[in-house]
Order: structure tokens, then C-alpha cells, then sequence
């Protein structure tokens, strides 16, 4: 049987509650840019038939979020993680309804494609990454 001073048990407290205190922090930017690596960049969607020709979106990471940008369309939209699924995520558009996009592998395994689906405004659509 191992003794403790009271100054031992005060230190295991301590450090007990540190590592508690660490485990309950959100994740940093860093995290999520290691996280979403495989799905950030710049995704090409052909809006041709809705009139509105090639649309580039950008995904990144920012402010310990991940964002979605339809450059030249307004501000960025907030992707919220759909629960138990991996690379799967909702954009409230407000008064446009809820976008959900799905980032998709090709056949060599990576992360190319992204399919987007709004249903209020009738929008179901399929982005290839730009690789560079």
C-alpha cells in the first residue's frame, strides 16, 4: 500500500481535474484543419440548368468552424456535422431552407466530389474538387 501526504492527494486532485479540464475544451482550428483536410478546397458545381452558369464553393476552416463559401454569393455558411456520419453536414440558408452537402470519395479513395441537396429550393447537385 502506497501512503500520501495530504499534499500528495491535494496534487492528484489537482491533476485529475486539470486533465478534466483539458478533455472538455472544444477543438482548436488546427484540430479541425487536421480533421477536415481531406474535404477543404475549392469545389466546381455546374448551375447551368438554374441559369447560373459554373459556381465555385469554398470549403475552410475558421474561428474553430468549418465553412462553406459560394464565391460571389453572399457570406459563408456554417457547416454543422450531421451526427454519426463522417463528412456529412447541414447549412441553415435561412428564408433558402437547409442545404445538406456529403463530401464523397472517388475510386482511388480520396475525397473529390461533393453532393449538395436542397429541398425547398429544389437543388440537388454534384461538385468536383478542383485539384491542383
Amino acid at each position: 500500500m502506497i501512503k500520501l501526504s495530504k499534499n500528495s492527494n491535494v496534487s492528484v486532485i489537482a491533476g485529475i481535474a486539470f486533465l478534466i479540464c483539458l478533455l472538455s475544451f472544444p477543438a482548436t482550428a488546427q484540430d479541425l484543419e487536421k480533421k477536415y483536410a481531406p474535404i477543404v478546397g475549392d469545389y466546381e458545381f455546374d448551375m447551368s440548368e438554374a441559369g447560373m452558369g459554373v459556381m465555385t464553393v469554398q470549403i475552410y476552416v475558421e474561428n474553430d468552424s468549418i465553412w462553406a463559401w459560394a464565391q460571389d454569393m453572399g457570406d459563408p455558411g456554417e457547416m454543422i456535422p450531421k451526427e454519426g456520419e463522417e463528412f456529412v453536414f447541414t447549412i441553415d440558408d435561412g428564408d433558402e431552407g437547409a442545404w445538406t452537402m456529403e463530401f464523397l470519395k472517388d475510386e482511388s479513395g480520396k475525397y473529390t466530389k461533393c453532393h449538395a441537396v436542397n429541398e425547398m429550393m429544389g437543388m440537388d447537385i454534384t461538385g468536383e474538387k478542383i485539384i491542383e
